[in-house]
Formats: structure tokens, C-alpha cells, sequence
């Protein structure tokens, strides 16, 4: 049941101040981890570290053949955004009704990026566009992760 306000009190009682000071007259502690080593009279030596091995040259010029090739040099680049992510979006237009995605942050040469994406998703020509003015890419349909696939196995 409330008091009338003529009963209430005028201020909030106090805290004691050795109930609220406790907390920031105590001591903190904290663990932190350092990097510098505690010098110890064992020493590694170089006996320890085994060094590289190469027997034969032929065996290192066929460990580099067996490596990946360095990459194709594409004439198109799909950047990232400020959290490292692929720009590819989800739109909905015509109260829902259309769906598309955008595939933004392209430069380069976005005509033969459009037919890498057209000939790895199997769309038709009217399915993918390029819209000139803001340098995106719209494909119809919701291909998000398609789209993000490609990308991935290209390097983007």
C-alpha cells in the first residue's frame, strides 16, 4: 500500500560510506600474461633445432611443381567492405515480389566478371545485369550464397 506523498520521506536513506567505498578502497588484482622469458642457465642450443634438410636439388624443384600455382591474374577485383565481408546482398523490391541480389564492390573489368557469374550459376542473359551508374552487379533471384561460393573459389 503507498503513503499519501504528505508521509513519504524527502530523500532516498544513504548507503553507509563503508558499504560503498569497500569496493574501490580494496585492492584489484589482475593477471596478465608477459612476454619476456625468465633467463635460466639451460640455454638451447643449436643441437636441439634440427636445421632443414635437402638431400637432392630434384627433390626440391619437384616439392614446388607438386605446390599450387600462383594464381591467375583475373581483370576483375570484388572488394570488402569495413568488416571484411564479401559486398553481396539480398533485396526485395516491388512490395516483395522481386528479389534480387547485389553484388557490390567490383572494379575492373565487370562485363567478364557478369559472364564468369552468368556461365558458374547457369543464368540466362536477362537473369544478370550491370548497373553502370553505381557499379553493381544484379542478379535476379535470391543467389546469395551462390554468388559467395563463386567468390570463394575464386580468391576473393
Amino acid at each position: 500500500m503507498l503513503l499519501p506523498k504528505v508521509f513519504r520521506p524527502l530523500a532516498a536513506h544513504p548507503a553507509p560510506l563503508s558499504t560503498s567505498f569497500t569496493r574501490l578502497a580494496l585492492p584489484i588484482r589482475s593477471r596478465c600474461m608477459t612476454t619476456s622469458t625468465i633467463q635460466s642457465s639451460e640455454q638451447p642450443t643449436s643441437n636441439d633445432i634440427p636445421p632443414p634438410t635437402s638431400s637432392n636439388p630434384t627433390e626440391s624443384s619437384t616439392s614446388t611443381q607438386t605446390e599450387p600455382q600462383s594464381k591467375i591474374r583475373l581483370p576483375y577485383f570484388v572488394g570488402r567492405n569495413n568488416l571484411n565481408n564479401l559486398g553481396v546482398y539480398h533485396k526485395q523490391k516491388q512490395g516483395g515480389n522481386l528479389k534480387i541480389t547485389l553484388l557490390k564492390h567490383g572494379d575492373g573489368d565487370l562485363r567478364a566478371l557478369k559472364q564468369d557469374l552468368k556461365a558458374a550459376l547457369q543464368l540466362n542473359d536477362t537473369d544478370i545485369a550491370i548497373n553502370n551508374t553505381t557499379k553493381h552487379i544484379v542478379i535476379r533471384g535470391h543467389k546469395k550464397f551462390n554468388v559467395l561460393n563463386f567468390l570463394n573459389t575464386m580468391g576473393f
